[in-house]
């Protein structure tokens, strides 16, 4: 044999460890999948809250609300509710009072779901109190 190729059959300790090993592939797929079974979890939940966020700006803000009362804004936020199938939120569930001259719609919620096993995540979505145009006198 002669030196090239005893050279050859060798494999230095640089060859040895250059690139991912059997563990490292596995490892990091297992955290892919781990982080994307968390994202298909997540993802109907913050759809919902978008969904509810946009119902509610559409309902209060965009339409005149100084000439309707409480009964009737829950009535039309109830109807959106149902015409876009949200299930997560009832309209008991949202809080409409006058106060101070406006009238205030408070529908923030939390949501639970199973992530994993035994674990389960929650999401808190507190942003959703609104002021609506100056109470009516009707």
């Amino acid at each position: 044999m002669s030196r090239r190729e005893l050279q050859r059959s060798q494999v230095s300790p640089k060859r040895r460890s250059a690139g991912f090993s059997l563990w490292a592939i596995t490892t990091n797929l297992t955290f892919f999948g781990l982080l994307l079974i968390t994202a298909l979890r997540v993802a109907p939940s913050y759809f919902e809250y978008l969904t509810v966020k946009d119902i509610v700006m559409r309902a209060v803000v965009e339409q005149s609300v100084s000439s309707e009362t409480v009964p009737q804004l829950r009535n039309r936020l109830a109807t959106l509710l149902e015409t876009n199938q949200v299930r997560g939120v009832e309209i008991n569930d949202i809080a409409i009072y006058p106060e101070r001259g406006v009238i205030v719609v408070d529908a923030r919620y939390e949501t639970r779901f199973p992530l994993f096993w035994i674990l389960d995540g929650v999401m808190q979505f507190d942003d959703l109190v609104i002021e609506a145009a100056p109470v009516g006198h009707s």
